[in-house]
């Protein structure tokens, strides 16, 4: 009997461990894909105002230096480094589409024997610059 007390309180303690880790990667995720989402609004709309023009059912290049420089701005002002261990980020521009991709590791709370204790976390964020 002594050894099934033990044997389930170790798998219980296992599945713990487990779920605690996979719980922090993930809240590290639903925070990097809000500041991801947060950074292509930013460029989106900065430069929506910047390609504000007369000119119906035209679309304009889109300057990529113009979509990092906004991308930038915005996650100095949330101090997006700081929350974040690792932080990269890159700007793509495609015809009026801009993606920012974020990633960054995650400190998991608990190591077991044999496992990485960091995970890789990475969102992607996708946004329309509509040409008015």
């Amino acid at each position: 009997m002594t050894v099934l007390i033990i044997g389930f309180t170790i798998v219980i303690l296992m599945m713990v461990v487990v779920v605690t880790d996979i719980s922090k990667a993930f809240l590290v995720r639903r925070d990097l894909d809000a500041t991801a989402d947060g950074a292509v609004l930013a460029a989106a709309n900065g430069l929506a105002a910047v390609y504000a023009q007369p000119g119906a059912g035209s679309n304009a290049a889109i300057d990529p230096e113009q979509a990092r420089q906004l991308t930038a701005a915005y996650l100095d002002a949330v101090a997006a480094s700081n929350r974040f261990d690792d932080l990269d980020w890159s700007v793509d521009v495609d015809g009026t589409t801009v993606t920012v991709r974020l990633t960054s590791t995650a400190d998991l709370p608990f190591q077991p024997p044999g496992f990485p204790g960091t995970a890789d976390v990475a969102s992607e964020a996708a946004a329309i610059v509509p040409i008015r």
